[in-house]
């Protein structure tokens, strides 16, 4: 399994992802365990994209509000 290159915003994420990967590669032999660290790496970036789109409309919010 080959991780995707994506390059996180917030620290904190970039911090799991690092954990991710490096628990990806120490599992690499073990399909099923890289199966459920990839959903939870995916996931993750699902989150933070979800995160930064609410910034971007609270942002857009105040803007149009002032």
């Amino acid at each position: 399994m080959t991780t995707q290159n994506y390059e996180p915003t917030l620290d904190l994420v970039k911090e799991r992802m690092d954990k991710i990967d490096g628990l990806i590669e120490k599992f690499k032999d073990l399909p099923d365990v890289q199966e459920k660290l990839e959903g939870a790496r995916n996931a993750l970036v699902e989150s933070e994209e979800e995160i930064m789109n609410y910034y971007d409309l609270t942002d857009i919010a105040k803007r149009d509000l002032n």
